[in-house]
C-alpha cells in the first residue's frame, strides 16, 4: 500500500499517508468498515494515531487531492478500472486501493 501510495504521487511526509495505510489495511481485513466509514473506519484510525476524526478525514482528502492535482492520473484511473471525472471521495479511494491491493498483491 506504502509503494502504490508513492507511485500515486505522495510520500509519508503527508500525516494523511499513515492513516490512509491503515485505512486500506482495516479495509481489505474488514469490508463492512466502509459502510460506515465516518463512524467506524475514521475512528479506529483515530483512536490507533491518538487524533480527532475530523483530522483523519481531513488529512486524507488531503492526500487525495495532492495525488488528484500533482499525482499519476493515469495510475489512479488504473486503481478505479476507470477514467475518473471528478476527484474520490474519501471513501471511494480507500476501497479502490484496497481493491487494488488485494488484486494485484494478494493473488
Amino acid at each position: 500500500t506504502s509503494n502504490l501510495l508513492r507511485r500515486l504521487g505522495v510520500n509519508n511526509s503527508y500525516i494523511g499517508f499513515r492513516y490512509t495505510i491503515y485505512g486500506v489495511i482495516r479495509s481489505v481485513h474488514e469490508p463492512d468498515l466502509l459502510s460506515y466509514i465516518s463512524k467506524g473506519l475514521y475512528v479506529e484510525i483515530a483512536v490507533r494515531y491518538k487524533t480527532s476524526v475530523g483530522c483523519v478525514e481531513r488529512n486524507i482528502r488531503t492526500i487525495i487531492n495532492t495525488i488528484w492535482l500533482h499525482g499519476d492520473r493515469n495510475l489512479l484511473n488504473q486503481v478505479f478500472g476507470f477514467e475518473l471525472a471528478q476527484k474520490p471521495r474519501n471513501g471511494a479511494f480507500i476501497d479502490a486501493l484496497a481493491h487494488y491491493v488485494v488484486r494485484h498483491y494478494y493473488d
